[in-house]
């Protein structure tokens, strides 16, 4: 089962990923607008990598719903075969990114799919408990100077990482909310009181992983969602079938078939860009004796980031079609070798 709307707001998802991965792959002088990861200030690239990883909790759900009547090795088995390969997908690329072995979005994006995938059977308000739980942990090492440095570490290391659970499991239960035909107004609602209430704590700082920060980015990423949604639910409708709950569907639009593509199978179009860009890029790097980025006005940078996203997306159409002949080659061939 596949809802529409989930899959668009996770494709828009990774694509700003790369935008920015690559905005400043090209370029260190970038305006505010489009700049991120800078400590103790906010800015809308912040949001970008939450927006995913409460897209995946959003499909966790639905990953779950599919599964759950299985054998429960056979569930964990599913869980054991996802979790490795974005584990292993980590691996191949953390030298360019967070260093070998060390937290990168992927990784981080794993380490939480094991986290909620244990928690995803449980009622919304329980999942809502164990946010605040995780809040109240922070809070708890910061008056007892135990907070670990963020800073020091990409995306704040593993030690940041229970720390961005509660974006995952907004996900979650907005999938569960969205699942159960129910709106997503109260959620929106409540995240929003909560960032102001944990705003008057502490500021929101990504590098920081803070509370405020983590409920802003529940509150951003359900009003992306929920906009994405009447989006994807404008134009001509079909009819509505029975695994698509809470959802009409529509003719797909060009952008619109553009973005759930990429969202379903999201990873896939971040390796593309390691291997077609950043990865050329580093190695050019060393053999021109430079470090990254590689000093391009920032103008240049946002062209040529831009340009990218059809270009992988090019890409990867052309390599579906080719798996795809292959197999059809395969089929054919063993038919007739069964007549």
């Amino acid at each position: 089962m596949r809802l529409r709307s989930i899959d668009a707001f996770r494709g828009l998802a990774i694509v700003l990923m790369v935008f920015f991965t690559l905005t400043l792959t090209f370029s260190s002088q970038l305006p505010d607008l489009i700049t991120h990861n800078v400590a103790g200030s906010l800015h809308a690239g912040d949001f970008v990598l939450p927006m995913f990883l409460f897209a995946s909790g959003m499909s966790l759900v639905f990953f779950h719903e599919k599964r759950k009547k299985k054998k429960a090795l056979e569930y964990a088995l599913d869980v054991v075969e996802r979790f490795g390969k974005l584990a292993l997908v980590s691996f191949l690329l953390s030298p360019f990114t967070a260093g070998i072995f060390q937290m990168d979005e992927v990784m981080l994006s794993a380490i939480l799919f094991l986290v909620c995938v244990v928690l995803v059977g449980l009622p919304e308000m329980v999942l809502v408990l164990v946010a605040f739980a995780v809040f109240a942990i922070y809070f708890a090492l910061y008056d007892l100077s135990l907070l670990p440095d963020f800073s020091a570490y990409y995306l704040g290391g593993y030690p940041a990482a229970i720390f961005y659970l509660p974006v995952m499991l907004g996900g979650v239960i907005a999938g569960k909310l969205i699942a159960e035909k129910k709106g997503l107004a109260p959620a929106l609602l409540g995240a929003g009181l909560l960032f102001v209430v944990l705003l008057l704590v502490v500021p929101p700082d990504k590098s920081e992983a803070t509370p405020s920060f983590m409920a802003l980015s529940v509150a951003v990423s359900l009003l992306v969602f929920v906009l994405i949604e009447r989006a994807v639910g404008t134009g001509r409708e079909r009819k509505r079938t029975s695994d698509e709950p809470g959802l009409v569907g529509t003719e797909r639009g060009v952008v619109s078939g553009f973005f759930e593509y990429l969202g379903r199978q999201p990873i896939n179009y971040w390796v593309l860009m390691f291997l077609l860009a950043r990865i050329p890029l580093s190695f050019y790097a060393i053999y021109m004796g430079i470090e990254l980025p590689l000093g391009l006005g920032w103008m240049e940078a946002v062209i040529l980031a831009a340009a990218y996203a059809p270009l992988l997306y090019l890409v990867s159409r052309l390599g579906d079609f080719v798996s795809g002949m292959g197999g059809k080659a395969l089929f054919n061939k063993i038919g007739r070798r069964d007549d």
